[in-house]
């Protein structure tokens, strides 16, 4: 590790792999089930025996919280047969859509579950054809987490020299909506609770984070070895603390609730659960 950078978000996923794996419940794993999932299933019994084995090699108070369930699915353009696959996650890692302007964390979403045309080289092998296919490919969550950790892509390979990503993007304090990208029209409203912020380069920067106290809900700047009280006011980018947004500033629309970051970690808890 040393005085070399390292990234927020593979560190927390390795922080809370780690943990998990020190309370897992299943003490003697057993063997794993290697047969494929009846395919004749419906999508929502398929997603409740993945889920089941994974539980049954990977069970703890950590994933109760963090783990999700994501769904892909690929589409023969050919026959039009769906082929489905569900895998756990920690978090959701969204690209960034544009260089320039503002975004909404919404669109970083929306581009997270588009349709991906898989033709040429990418062409996948239909299970119905039997042949590879042109096909379509596309994610969604099957189940949410209590806590949400969503990463933003700034660092992009396509980028000259690695180079990262300082677009501003505009998400919620409260109410943050992630029913549209649901499997299976499941309501799911989400309230800030964390967030890390880099500033800086790809060879070079720093990590501060906030934190909202679970009790007493005051918000906390995290710098280093030091811990200091804030306003929603600091989770703003410090270079550009007013912008115009659609005929309002900065300052107006935080009093709505919205706020702009270059952070690269959001954590967000589900409404329908106490803080953790």
């Amino acid at each position: 590790m040393g005085y070399s950078q390292q990234d927020a978000q593979e560190f927390l996923r390795y922080l809370l792999e780690g943990l998990h794996e020190d309370v897992n419940r299943v003490t003697t794993r057993p063997k794993p089930i290697l047969t494929e999932i009846d395919d004749n299933l419906s999508d929502t019994a398929k997603a409740n025996e993945a889920w089941s084995r994974y539980v049954r090699m990977e069970d703890s108070r950590v994933g109760d919280i963090f783990m999700g369930q994501l769904k892909s699915t690929l589409r023969c353009t050919h026959c039009k047969h769906d082929s489905v696959t569900f895998d756990p996650f920690w978090d959701l890692s969204l690209p960034i859509p544009s260089r320039t302007g503002n975004l909404k964390l919404q669109q970083c979403l929306q581009h997270f579950v588009r349709e991906e045309e898989l033709d040429g080289d990418e062409k996948p092998t239909c299970s119905k054809c039997g042949v590879r296919r042109k096909c379509l490919k596309w994610f969604t969550v099957q189940k949410f987490p209590k806590v949400l950790v969503l990463h933003l892509k700034r660092f992009s390979p396509t980028e000259r020299f690695r180079g990262k990503l300082n677009v501003l993007v505009e998400f919620p304090l409260n109410g943050l909506d992630m029913s549209p990208l649901s499997a299976n029209n499941t309501t799911a409203t989400y309230n800030l609770y964390a967030l890390s912020n880099h500033s800086g380069t790809t060879y070079s920067g720093h990590y501060t984070a906030y934190c909202k106290h679970p009790y007493s809900g005051d918000w906390h700047e995290y710098n280093d070895s030091r811990r200091t009280c804030c306003s929603t006011n600091w989770l703003t980018t410090p270079s550009r603390p007013s912008r115009l947004h659609n005929g309002t500033t900065t300052e107006q629309r935080r009093r709505r609730g919205v706020q702009n970051t270059r952070a690269d970690c959001c954590r967000y808890t589900n409404m329908r659960h106490d803080l953790m």
